[in-house]
């Protein structure tokens, strides 16, 4: 079963730390995972609400791009 390499929002099962900003991450709450390189990202505005953004907006960009 292949999985997406995009990132996505997920419940954390493990405590661990944001690899942007360092602040621990506690299991049971919402993180941004990139699963390539199993990359953690905390809720926080400045780490993963704005990568989800920007993967957002590109994923967008990909799609409506007219050339």
């Amino acid at each position: 079963m292949s999985r997406s390499l995009s990132p996505y929002w997920i419940t954390a099962r493990y405590s661990s730390n944001c690899s942007q900003c360092k602040a621990p991450t506690r299991k049971g709450e919402q993180i941004f995972y990139y699963p390539n390189n199993r990359t953690v990202l905390c809720s926080g505005e400045d780490c993963g609400k704005k990568a989800s953004r920007e993967f957002e907006a590109n994923q967008f960009d990909e799609a409506n791009c007219v050339w």
